[in-house]
């Protein structure tokens, strides 16, 4: 059996290589756009984000929160995969130029290093005063933007995934005491 390919780690950029990264796409006059999440179980919703991401610019950085900073956000049980195969699977997809791994559950570290020219992050609860976060303001204050974009999937999250593969296991268990849904999950 031939060894794994590791090309992929020439796309992973640490943390302390963020400034140099910077200056390098900026001597070749890239627009750089940035983005972050846990990408955990990679779905068509968070393909359909990244390339609509990538599309405001030439570069796209994308970061993964770290295993231990989904854990202090999300809880003892997520993630699923490991930071490394989270942040492997993300280079597969056209639109991912680099990424990079983040330890604390905020970007703000982040974007202050890279200082990407478009901050993407998706609409959520919390980013209706978007506006008063650490993120806008670190964005704004060196002259960059920061841009909302619309969840690319209503019907599919990895919670939901997670949810029917566990409801599809106990219906076989409980058949006779579950009435679950046949249909595979899908845009509507």
């Amino acid at each position: 059996m031939a060894p794994m390919s590791t090309s992929w780690k020439k796309r992973l950029i640490s943390q302390s290589d963020l400034m140099t990264l910077h200056e390098q796409l900026k001597e070749k006059d890239k627009k750089i756009v940035f983005t972050a999440g846990s990408w955990d179980l990679i779905h068509a919703g968070q393909c359909r984000y990244l390339e609509k991401a990538k599309a405001h610019g030439d570069v796209l950085v994308v970061g993964v929160s770290s295993n231990d900073a989904i854990r202090r956000v999300k809880g003892p049980n997520k993630p699923i995969l490991d930071e490394k195969i989270r942040a492997e699977m993300l280079t597969f997809l056209r639109s991912v130029d680099f990424v990079t791994v983040l330890p604390e559950p905020s970007c703000t570290p982040t974007l202050g290093l890279l200082k990407p020219d478009i901050y993407i992050t998706v609409k959520e609860d919390w980013t209706d005063n978007y506006k008063q976060s650490k993120e806008y303001k670190t964005v704004t204050k060196y002259g960059g933007d920061v841009i909302v974009v619309d969840r690319q999937s209503t019907a599919i999250s990895t919670t939901k995934i997670i949810q029917r593969a566990i409801g599809g296991h106990l219906g076989a268990v409980f058949k006779d005491f579950m009435d679950l849904r046949k249909d595979p999950l899908k845009e509507k």
